[in-house]
């Protein structure tokens, strides 16, 4: 692949242009890293997060380049709009080790469409402006929400991680900061606790979609961002997608150092993020749709072992086998996805074991797991 080929055609097709206004001009192409973070009504957390990306590797900063998408949209509240209004006249003031650019996606002539605007809009303003700005197709671009904290190793870590395992995209631990509502504190813990089994459950499946997706633990290099199509502009659970994106073109790597300490507050502002979790737990004190049962996750997992096993056998034997082994419910979800028509496909184009397990994989992605995790239950 000429990855100069292949930027220029993102570039063209993909890529958001000349959205938001950045505060100054770069002076230089060549940045090995990249923290990108959507900056919504943040004034109050804003600041810590900056602080604790300051104390990081002084070697390391100096070729890192902070991208703050300070956005809102046209129909937001007033106060939203004053908010990143003095968040930006602040943050242009400050001074800290490593560059940064903070781009006006508020003021009259840059907020956002109301149809546009939200966290994965930001987010992909941020990181297809870094394309322009990188030294080569293994720069890191890391994904950073304005209310997280990082660890004084973070940039170490990922750094060391990527090198020595040869990582193209992973996703960090990470550990709520502790909240002083005795009720969230509770909630978070379960939840976070909650999320990391689901994840390790469905990896031991088999399936290459066990991982937390949260946003502000992403992190790949540029040559996997644009392999993937980029990030998603969905007003809600884009880190999803996009990851989801990512685990079709790579194995998508767990750095098991707790680096990132997201925010534990239950503002209710995005559809199935934290906030609405953590406002859903002070209601009623559980979780709605995240409770799947060892059985469900065991069909998966034997779905995954005929693919595995039997993947050179004709369709019929190979619905044969699953019809004996999988039960009534998980032979309907499979066929109402049509994985007659689907293996066919897949026994014409792969030429060998591995290939077509990953057309399997592309096809039975994390969205088709998630969707037959809560049709079983």
């Amino acid at each position: 692949m000429n990855d100069t080929i292949h930027l220029k055609k993102y570039l063209k097709k993909r890529s958001i242009h000349k959205v938001g206004k950045p505060h100054k001009q770069i002076q230089r192409n060549n940045y090995k890293f990249f923290i990108v973070i959507p900056c919504y009504n943040e004034f109050e957390y804003i600041f810590d997060t900056l602080e604790s990306i300051n104390i990081q590797d002084q070697n390391l900063l100096n070729n890192t380049l902070v991208v703050v998408i300070i956005n809102h949209s046209i129909d937001d509240a007033s106060a939203i709009k004053e908010n990143n209004s003095k968040t930006y006249s602040e943050l242009i003031k400050k001074e800290y080790i490593f560059n940064f650019i903070a781009i006006d996606c508020f003021s009259n002539k840059n907020e956002l469409p109301n149809q546009l605007a939200g966290v994965g809009y930001a987010r992909k303003i941020g990181l297809d402006f870094c394309l322009n700005y990188a030294l080569d197709d293994k720069s890191i671009f890391c994904s950073l929400d304005a209310d997280t904290l990082v660890d004084k190793n973070y940039l170490n870590i990922i750094d060391c991680q990527f090198n020595s395992n040869n990582v193209n995209a992973a996703v960090i631990n990470f550990k709520h900061q502790k909240s002083n509502n005795p009720i969230i504190e509770e909630g978070i813990r379960k939840y976070e606790l909650l999320l990391k089994s689901i994840a390790q459950k469905i990896e031991d499946t088999g399936s290459p979609y066990g991982y937390v997706s949260m946003g502000s633990t992403i992190v790949c290099n540029m040559k996997s961002y644009i392999a993937c199509g980029g990030m998603n502009t969905k007003k809600a659970t884009e880190d999803f997608y996009f990851l989801q994106s990512l685990a079709k073109y790579t194995r998508i790597y767990k750095i098991k150092d707790l680096l990132v300490f997201p925010s534990s507050r239950n503002e209710n502002r995005v559809y199935l993020g934290t906030g609405f979790r953590m406002d859903e737990y002070s209601k009623n004190k559980a979780f709605k749709n995240l409770d799947f049962s060892n059985y469900s996750y065991n069909e998966i997992k034997k779905i995954n072992n005929i693919i595995d096993q039997s993947w050179m056998l004709n369709n019929q034997d190979i619905i044969k086998k699953l019809n004996q082994e999988l039960d009534s419910r998980s032979i309907a979800f499979l066929n109402k996805k049509d994985i007659d028509n689907m293996l066919y496909k897949f026994k014409n184009n792969a030429k060998n074991k591995s290939q077509f397990k990953l057309f399997f994989n592309q096809w039975f992605d994390a969205l088709s797991i998630m969707q037959f995790l809560k049709y079983l239950n």
